[in-house]
Formats: C-alpha cells, sequence, structure tokens
C-alpha cells in the first residue's frame, strides 16, 4: 500500500455498494458513516501484504505469492462460469497469460500488477463470498505473515479501536486475519458483536433460532395487538396510517384547527395519482379531507366520481415552520408554532389521522382511503392501554423511555425535536407505537428466557441479542418523525440522514401489514448479514474500550486500521441514544456491562460539537492525540497503520495531522478512494467530499518502544518539497478521476508525507512550525523564499499552487 493502489476500481466497487443490501451487515442495524466493505477490503489487503518488488520484499514470500496468484489463475481460466460471472475481462487476459508461465518465474513488477489487479478484482461485491478469491486472499495473507515473522499458525492481528458500523474488523477476518474491535460507544459494541462473534461462532444454527423466535414473536405479539391495528371490512390490510400535527390558528377571530401537512400529494406515480384536498368545515372550525384522483379527463372525487374537481392545489400548510390556515389564510409564525407543540410535548399524542393506506390480496398496489371510526377508536384504545400499563409497571427503569433526547446547541441542529417540547425519548413516539414497542421488548426477552432453559452457552444471549437488534430497526420506522413517500409509496423511516429532524405529517406502520417497518420485514433485515457473516472461519474479539486507553498489551497487533471520528462530523452519541434507551430495556441483564448507564458516553467523545468552543478542540485534539500514541502502542515496531480521514475543513485536517505527528506516527503514503453517493441526503447542493483519504503510517519509534524526537526539519525544506510532491501527485489524480474538490484535499496527503518525516520542523527563528502551516501556507520558489500564511482555506491555497498545472 505504500507503493500503489488501484484506487480508480476500488472507488467504483465501493460507490456500487452504497446501494447493495442483499447480503451486507448494514441491514442488521443502521450505524452513520459506515466504511464502504470494499474500500476496507482492498486496503487491508494491500496494508498486510508486501510489495514483491520492493527490496525488503522476504524472497519467500516472493516465491510463495507467485505460486499462490498462478493457481487462482489457472482456477479462473478453466472455469468459464467462474470467470464469466466474477473476473473483469481485463483481468481475464491477466490470468490467461499467467497460465503459460511457471509462477516461480513470474518477475516481481509482474507479480507486484498481478496482486494489484486481483485487489481490484477482490474488491467487488460479488466476489466478497466466492471461495476461490476467499481461499487465495487468505493463503496470500497468511504467506505474508508467516514471511514477515509470523509464527507458524498464527495470523496476523488487526486493531481497529473505533470500530463503529465494524467494516474494517469484518473485512480484516475475511481476508485471512484476527480482528480485535472496541469502540466507546456500547451500541456499535453491540453490533460488532453479532456480526463478529455470534454469526461467526453459531453460523446457520444461530440463523434458524432467530427465525423460529422471530416468528413466535409476530405471532405473540399478533395476539395481543390485532385490536389496535384492526383489518377493513373488505378485507383490505392497513400498511400505513398518515397523521399530522395541529395547531390553533392565532388570526384574528378565526381559532380552527390547522392541520401541519407539508404536501397534499398521497400517490406520484404516472398511471393513477392520488392527492389530497381540503374542505372547509367552518362550523366545527377545522378543515376536512377529500381524497381526489387523476383520471384522463380530470381530478375526480375519489368517493364520487361524479364530482369533477377543477384546479387542485397541491401545496401544504407548512413553510419552514411557519403554518397557513387554509380557512382564514392568516399565518401563523414558526415562533408561535414551536411554543403550541411545545405545551402538548411535540403534538405526537393529539395529533390527527387523516388517511390511511391499504393493500388487498387480490389486487396490486396501494390504495387510500379517510378514517373511519373503527381506525380511531384502536388508536385511542392503545392509549389507554399504555397508560395501564405505565400504571402496573414496576422495575428499575421507565416502561417508556424517559431519558433526554438531545440538546439543540452544537455544530448544527441534530436533534430539533427538543424545541418543540419532546425532551424524553419516549416522546418521538405515539401511544400506539409506545405500546406495541413495549409488547415487543417483553416478548424478546420471554424468548431469550425461553432459549437459555434449553441451550448451551452464549446461544440464548446471541438470539436475544439479534432479536434486540430487529426491536431497534421496528422503533426505527415507529416514530412521529417517519414519513409517507408520495413518490414510491412506501415509508420512509427515521434516519433519512445524521439528525433527528422534526416531521410535521408523519407516517405509522402497521407491524403486521407486511410492508416496510412490518415485523417481517425488519427480522429478514437482520437475518441477511448471515450470508457474510457465515463464511467467516473463526470470529473475532469485541470489546467496549475507549481509544485513549487501549485494552490490548504494547506491540500485539500487526496492522491498525482506523476510521476515526471526524472533528465534529456526525454526533455519535446523540444519535445512538435512539436505540439505545431500547436496547438497554431489552438486554440490561443479557449485557449488563454495556447498558448500565444512563445514556451513552458523551464528554469521553473525541469531537468538537460546539465550533466556537476553545476548551473542546484542546480536548478533541488531546484525545485524538492519545488514540494515536495508543494505536502506536499496540502496534508492533514493524506494523502499518491506515487512518481513514475526509473532512472539508482545515482545522479537521490540522487536527488529526497534529494527533498523528504528537502520536509517534510518519505518515509513508496516502490513497483518496471514492466511498461516498453524490446523490445522499447530506451532500446535495453541498460541496461534500466523496472521498476518504487513507492514511498509511508506520511508527517512528526508538527499539525500545519510545518516540524518536530528534528528527527536526527545516521550514524552508517543507515548503520547497510541497509543491513538488503535489505537481507529482496531481497527473495521478486526474488518472483516476479524482477532481474538484476531492482532489484538492487528496493532495493534503502528499503534503503530510513531506511535513511528518520529522518529529518537528522549525522555522529560522526556532519557533515550531505547525500542522496549521504547513496546511496553510503557500511557498515560493528560489532559495530565499519566506512563507506567507494566507487567511483562506485550504482550497484556495492548493488551488493556487496547482493553478500552473491546470
Amino acid at each position: 500500500i505504500e507503493v500503489d493502489l488501484p484506487i480508480k476500481r476500488i472507488s467504483a466497487h465501493a460507490r456500487r455498494e452504497k446501494s447493495i443490501r442483499h447480503g451486507h451487515i448494514s441491514t442488521l442495524h443502521i450505524w452513520w458513516a459506515r466504511r464502504p466493505l470494499a474500500a476496507c477490503r482492498a486496503v487491508i489487503c494491500a496494508a498486510l501484504w508486501p510489495d514483491p518488488a520492493g527490496e525488503l520484499c522476504p524472497p519467500v514470500f516472493q516465491k510463495a505469492a507467485a505460486q499462490i496468484i498462478l493457481d487462482f489463475a489457472r482456477k479462473i481460466t478453466s472455469d468459464t462460469k467462474l470467470a464469466n460471472d466474477h473476473c473483469s475481462p481485463e483481468n481475464f487476459k491477466l490470468w490467461q497469460k499467467l497460465t503459460s508461465t511457471s509462477g516461480f518465474s513470474l518477475q516481481p513488477l509482474a507479480l507486484r500488477s498481478a496482486l494489484l489487479d486481483f485487489i481490484a478484482d477482490f474488491a467487488n461485491w460479488d466476489n466478497s463470498t466466492v471461495r476461490e478469491y476467499l481461499d487465495t486472499c487468505r493463503a496470500l495473507t497468511q504467506a505474508a505473515h508467516e514471511a514477515l515473522g509470523g509464527a507458524p499458525g498464527t495470523r496476523p492481528l488487526v486493531v481497529d479501536p473505533f470500530c463503529g458500523g465494524g467494516s474494517i474488523p469484518l473485512e480484516a477476518l475475511r481476508v485471512g486475519a484476527d480482528a480485535f474491535a472496541s469502540d466507546l460507544n456500547p451500541v456499535p459494541v453491540l453490533l460488532n458483536k453479532v456480526v463478529l462473534e455470534y454469526i461467526p461462532k453459531y453460523g446457520q444454527r444461530l440463523a434458524d433460532e432467530v427465525r423460529k423466535w422471530g416468528e413466535w414473536i409476530k405471532r405473540e405479539a399478533e395476539m395481543e395487538l390485532a385490536e389496535f391495528y384492526p383489518k377493513d371490512a373488505d378485507g383490505a390490510t392497513p400498511i400505513a396510517y398518515l397523521w399530522t400535527r395541529t395547531i390553533q390558528c392565532e388570526g384574528p377571530g378565526c381559532g380552527a384547527e390547522v392541520p401541519l401537512v407539508r404536501s397534499l400529494w398521497l400517490a406520484k406515480k404516472a398511471k393513477r395519482p392520488v392527492a389530497l384536498r381540503f374542505v372547509q368545515n367552518p362550523n366545527a372550525k377545522r378543515v376536512d379531507f377529500q381524497i381526489i384522483v387523476k383520471q384522463r379527463d380530470g381530478w375526480i372525487d375519489q368517493a364520487n366520481s361524479e364530482n369533477k374537481i377543477e384546479d387542485p392545489k397541491f401545496d401544504g400548510t407548512v413553510k419552514r415552520g411557519s403554518a397557513t390556515c387554509p380557512c382564514c389564510g392568516y399565518t401563523t409564525p414558526v415562533a408561535r408554532v414551536r411554543e403550541q407543540l411545545k405545551t402538548r410535548h411535540g403534538g405526537s399524542s393529539d395529533a390527527r389521522l387523516y388517511c390511511v393506506v391499504t393493500t388487498r390480496d387480490d389486487e396490486q398496489g396501494r390504495f387510500y382511503r379517510l378514517p373511519s371510526e373503527v381506525d380511531v377508536r384502536a388508536t385511542q384504545n392503545a392509549a389507554i392501554q399504555l397508560k395501564h400499563r405505565e400504571a402496573a409497571h414496576k422495575g428499575k427503569l421507565s416502561l417508556v423511555p424517559d431519558e433526554p433526547t438531545p440538546p439543540n446547541d452544537g455544530h448544527r441542529a441534530v436533534a430539533s425535536v427538543i424545541i418543540y417540547g419532546m425532551k424524553k425519548w419516549g416522546d418521538i413516539f405515539s401511544p400506539r407505537q409506545l405500546f406495541m414497542l413495549i409488547t415487543i421488548v417483553r416478548l424478546v426477552q420471554r424468548a431469550g428466557q425461553s432459549i437459555a432453559e434449553k441451550s448451551i452457552g452464549d446461544m440464548a444471549r446471541a438470539v436475544e441479542t439479534i432479536l434486540a437488534c430487529a426491536l431497534d430497526r421496528e422503533a426505527e420506522h415507529s416514530t412521529t418523525l417517519c414519513r409517507w413517500n408520495s413518490t414510491g409509496q412506501k415509508m420512509q423511516a427515521t434516519f433519512g440522514r445524521q439528525a433527528i429532524p422534526m416531521m410535521w405529517d408523519y407516517c405509522e406502520t402497521n407491524p403486521f401489514g407486511g410492508s416496510v417497518g412490518s415485523w417481517n420485514s425488519v427480522m429478514e433485515c437482520v437475518l441477511i448479514p448471515f450470508e457474510t457473516g457465515s463464511g467467516l472461519s473463526w470470529p473475532g474479539h469485541v470489546e467496549r474500550a475507549s481509544a485513549v486507553k487501549h485494552p490490548l498489551p504494547d506491540d500485539a497487533a500487526h496492522a491498525f486500521v482506523t476510521d476515526p471520528p471526524y472533528y465534529d462530523s456526525v454526533p455519535y452519541a446523540d444519535l445512538a441514544d435512539f436505540f439505545f434507551v431500547w436496547l438497554k430495556r431489552t438486554l440490561l441483564t443479557q449485557h449488563p456491562d454495556l447498558f448500565g448507564m444512563t445514556l451513552t458516553p458523551k464528554q469521553e467523545q473525541a469531537i468538537v460539537w460546539h465550533p466556537n468552543s476553545a476548551e473542546e478542540k484542546r480536548e478533541c485534539e488531546r484525545k485524538m492525540c492519545m488514540a494515536m500514541s495508543e494505536g502506536r502502542r499496540v502496534l508492533a515496531p514493524s506494523g502499518i497503520g491506515i487512518v481513514v480521514f475526509a473532512h472539508k475543513s482545515t482545522i479537521g485536517w490540522e487536527t488529526q495531522l497534529q494527533a498523528l505527528i504528537e502520536g509517534g506516527w510518519t505518515i509513508t503514503g496516502s490513497w483518496p478512494v471514492d466511498t461516498e453517493m453524490g446523490t445522499r441526503m447530506n451532500a446535495m447542493g453541498t460541496a461534500s467530499l466523496a472521498s476518504s483519504v487513507h492514511l498509511v503510517c508506520r511508527p517512528r519509534e526508538n527499539p525500545d518502544g519510545s518516540v524518536r524526537t530528534d528528527e527536526i526539519g527545516d521550514w524552508r525544506d517543507v515548503l520547497q518539497e510541497l509543491p513538488r510532491r503535489i505537481h507529482e501527485w496531481m497527473p495521478r489524480l486526474a488518472e483516476e478521476g479524482v477532481v474538484g474538490a476531492d482532489a484538492i484535499f487528496a493532495c493534503l496527503g502528499p503534503a503530510l508525507e513531506v511535513f511528518s518525516r520529522y518529529s518537528r520542523a522549525e522555522k529560522a527563528s526556532g519557533a515550531l512550525f505547525s500542522a496549521q502551516d504547513c496546511l496553510n501556507s503557500s511557498g515560493r520558489s528560489g532559495s530565499n523564499a519566506q512563507p506567507s500564511v494566507c487567511p483562506r482555506s485550504a482550497h484556495f491555497v492548493l488551488c493556487r499552487k496547482l493553478c500552473p498545472v491546470g
């Protein structure tokens, strides 16, 4: 990885993977900013395998790798189906060429090229579980490990102290290494235990038990809750209930009920669009709803086809938080809307049901109807039953989550619900949703108790844990923050982005309706990762631990590969609390070490969440420096580190670079890999980066393990070399298709390589030449050049440097 990497092909596989769900671990449970498996797989292979054309490469690896890759080439070229399904055309020609020669006579440069091509093909999602690719990759990993001094029969250890969604440790296991995954937050720790420990250990037996008990939960819950989700008289099944919060119009002399509706569209489909229409009801001081359908000759009332609708309007009543009354036209300002909702804890408990979406066994499509008295009575009865359950409940934890929702004073409005009075996590659910969720919590625990009476070892804990993940997925689809997607005619779950925003009108799923958000659908999701995890030959190890105090001893790992928090990008702990409060109520007995706290750790995070807080910035820098230092401590002196980073501010890069330098690392390479979709919500209309830069690092240590501090560089040398290295790098970036803002930040990698060669760089005055100086300075040619600190961003500085080469 310090020599070459096929980043264009890896990026293509990583982008494609973002739209893949079948077999992907992401279906188990949501986690934010999860690294694509393709990028992780390729980078770990390239990090663990030495360059066969390098001077320091052990000859024993050259010989073994040549034979392994030749055997792979023979398998590919002799199996037409395997070649057609899993091998790129350009690589197939390479494997054909290799089969005509002896593996032992394969020249080092040709072997390097073959290994890079193998890595590019193995990054393809379709090849990640193909036995021929897995066997070849694991054989190369083992050969590299033993050639570099590893004891025969042992495997290299890959450590990730910010394991998050688990992509890095999972791919470490897949390519033939051991994995040690840890995280400060208990939610990702639990998810990693499922994927890295439980699934590889129990395999299909565990999947069968999860499916069996998931079906049992559905049967039991459906019997208990059937009266609260009644079917229609004609046999149709409700799959979604559309609700709107309401306020009272504050216009002079009005006082009508105002439904807070974003849009009146129900189904934006070409053949038969469906929408709503307001019908004024002045006597009741409200508006009623009418469902209208478009036919060839125009819009008609769904209930009365003779009733033609002229020029219908589809705009809702809410715009930028203010609400316009459909009766009098008065617009209640956003501040007053907030105040009205705040007194009712967000208005979830007294929202208005305005439409029911159904399906029919004998007819395809979605059908829309106005709510009936039966629908309204069912929700009221659920609210009554919830109050009875709460009154009768005894236990350490409240029946309904009463822990506080996140504050709204951070870097961005991660959870705007609190300003509308939703101060507790239970406030973001309607009474019927809460009643359904607490019922499933109880059934999951009963299932765990039943399994424990019959099984041996950890099986009961594993089954109950995965069922709890299904409960979390159900909770994500069962809040008053879900919305109805009129284009796709389906529900959109709570987390469309890395935030918990307010939703004026919301969609409630029927957990037994068989559509998005139903118990059947979430159970299928949590079973999908078994397709990937069951192919692992051994489990990994997962612990909850802080990255600033790693539990492993000195020199225990062969690779330190991690994707740390990006300064101020994602408030992981605030978001994770949504799931934590339900996991705590379900799994406290099974995992007391993970769920014994009130909420997930906040102060211990290495992030900045209040941009003007100098104290937070200092703390973030200190913690990240400690984390990088701990990573170097647990890594063997000959080991390699990979730190993934992507941030569109100079200060974010400065913090990470300073942490690496002070933590005792030298950056020896950098590779931008395109890991994001441009269509993701937080990238729309912004300068969000698509690439993550993979910084390759080596420990800068003395023989006794202490950090070398005597390598002092001259600031002039650094400034003179920066433009040269960047100019050398630009043609490669253009060739790989890295452009725009991504190209600018991809150039930071070579700049960091130059700067990190030294323990510190000094100016002529003896003052420290800092990481900020490195990122923000623009050098001028000539031996007498003086540095000038540009007051603008790194974008401007680097663009000015790169201007001569286009």
